[in-house]
């Protein structure tokens, strides 16, 4: 099976936005409210809002193909585009998402791995995500990828408001 990692662009921003919508409801739209869902789905990846997020110089989206098929994606955030963090040595991992249908594919993984290595070449002295909290596979993920929490805050999502752990990588060898 091929594995093809590549950057979006504005002309795939319809791709990206039913990409979006779809993994983020198969993640977490048994946990809430389908009028939740609903409203957070329609703001959070309307198109103009990802035209602005691709065209921002200080964030990157990659697409994960697996033989042709696209099978998830990533958003990575550098300095003033970081959501909670703004520092200069970090990076965001904001989106990381795969199908269901293509989890258990180590698919994940590869994203992962291309992440820290952007971060590696941006001489990043660490990377840092969000990830909320009763999200049991995504924490078993990235403690097993080596994130550790070092924080948390409030996500809001409608009429419910959610604690996100925030979990840090520290790059080796980077100074």
């Amino acid at each position: 099976m091929e594995r093809k990692i590549k950057p979006v662009y504005l002309t795939d921003v319809k791709s990206l936005q039913q990409l979006s919508r779809e993994t983020f409801a198969e993640t977490f739209g048994p946990y809430n409210s389908a009028e939740d869902m609903e409203r957070y789905l329609a703001t959070a990846y309307q198109l103009d809002q990802l035209r602005y997020e691709i065209e921002d110089g200080q964030s990157q989206f990659f697409f994960i193909y697996l033989d042709e098929h696209l099978a998830g994606y990533l958003k990575l955030n550098f300095g003033d585009a970081q959501s909670e963090i703004s520092d200069e040595d970090s990076m965001e991992i904001e989106r990381i998402y795969v199908k269901q249908n293509f989890h258990k594919l180590a698919l994940g993984k590869n994203l992962m791995q291309h992440a820290l290595n952007i971060a590696r070449q941006a001489v990043k002295k660490y990377v840092w995500l969000g990830v909320w909290e009763n999200n049991q596979r995504a924490l078993k993920f990235y403690e097993g990828q080596g994130f550790v929490p070092f924080s948390e805050h409030v996500f809001d999502l409608g009429s419910s408001s959610q604690r996100d752990l925030l979990l840090k990588y520290n790059l080796k060898g980077v100074k």
